[in-house]
């Protein structure tokens, strides 16, 4: 296979040379957790006085070599390993946050944010405060709608989450920005990436490891949504409290009505009815794979992938539909290792009656 080539660039100077390995990460494991800061850790030579040249807020483009997939970041913390005699093996650890980070440190003041559509908002009330040629895009505006807030003061990571919690979409950090969509869009980034046992062509990764997740934690029968400008909405499942006892979650959310809360919490006790849905945590390495063409998907945003499976004991194999939340990889020399957090697509979208992604609507399940 072929060896995945990375280049690191301070500003406008290539440090790639200076590197002994790079620890990334970006998105989140689940869709039930918040959107987090991403970041690229640097371990570099320092015999000479090297990470001297790093400086807050500096940024660093991290690229994958041969493929369209680049990262802006920037610097904000350096650790120095100094070692006694001649110094010869000293190394530092340079810290890097992503754009999602970055949004992390921007705090406002009793900010004024009208009612619009949840991610158009996000978009109208931020996109200023972020360094010179980045900040949002989004297509759509979003499907829900966010409540204003006269005097908002806190992180724009915070007001993020809490709208992106609200409309119940997908979110991706790439190149020099923040991409949102809503939840009715995410089904049409379609990767046509495929992880499965073996590496076989074009677009299928073969997986290192596999682990299968399902049951309680993302099992949902009662949900609690408690908007800004109304009482707190409840809705169960009762056929899956019959079942399996009552599961519950309470959100808050931004939810500009009563009505809009109700059918966010209905929305999770139907989209959450199945204890046996999958979630998938999966490993594979540039040693295996062409990683090309999983860092092309990326950088286009094409998060929905298959997941090939078979279980122990069983010749059949199985095909799910999933989300890319979240992934992780670990970089030496000799070669690039990543993790890939799954979630099912239909968490995100709605059902479609015989709809050849989700296919056909289990209305047993659906009684609340």
């Amino acid at each position: 296979m072929t060896q995945q080539v990375w280049e690191v660039v301070r500003t406008a100077t290539d440090v790639t040379a200076q590197i002994q390995s790079m620890r990334y990460s970006t998105g989140r494991r689940t869709q039930f957790d918040s959107w987090s800061p991403g970041g690229l850790v640097l371990t570099i030579k320092n015999d000479n006085g090297q990470a001297d040249n790093y400086e807050l807020n500096e940024k660093i483009i991290l690229t994958a070599v041969g493929t369209q997939f680049y990262q802006w970041l920037y610097v904000q913390e350096v650790l120095y390993n100094d070692l006694g005699g001649d110094g010869k093996g000293s190394t530092a650890t340079i810290i890097c946050a992503d754009l999602l980070g970055r949004s992390g440190r921007l705090q406002v003041f009793e900010n004024a944010i009208p009612t619009e559509k949840t991610i158009k908002q996000l978009a109208d009330a931020f996109n200023s405060l972020f360094p010179a040629g980045t900040g949002f895009t989004y297509i759509g505006g979003g499907d829900s709608t966010a409540a204003d807030d006269a005097s908002y003061s806190g992180t724009v990571l915070n007001r993020i989450n809490l709208n992106m919690l609200t409309e119940q979409g997908w979110l991706g950090c790439t190149d020099e920005r923040i991409y949102l969509y809503g939840r009715s869009e995410v089904s049409a980034f379609v990767s046509g990436i495929i992880f499965a046992r073996t590496a076989s062509g074009s677009f299928q990764m073969g997986y290192a490891d596999i682990n299968r997740i399902a049951l309680g934690p993302n099992y949902l029968n009662d949900c609690t949504v408690t908007p800004p400008v109304a009482a707190a909405q409840n809705q169960t499942n009762a056929t899956g409290v019959a079942a399996y006892g009552t599961y519950g979650a309470e959100f808050a959310t931004v939810d500009n009505s009563a009505a809009q809360a109700k059918s966010f919490a209905q929305w999770q006790v139907q989209s959450r009815s199945d204890p046996e849905q999958l979630s998938f945590q999966i490993s594979v390495s540039d040693t295996a794979n062409n990683l090309g063409e999983l860092f092309d998907a990326i950088y286009g945003n094409e998060s929905v992938v298959t997941v090939s499976y078979k279980n122990p004991g069983d010749a059949t194999t199985y095909t799910s539909s999933q989300i890319m939340q979240g992934w992780s990889m670990s970089i030496t020399p000799s070669r690039t290792d990543m993790e890939i957090f799954t979630s099912p697509l239909t968490y995100i979208n709605y059902f479609t009656l015989n709809s050849n992604t989700f296919g056909v609507l289990d209305t047993s399940r659906l009684g609340w």
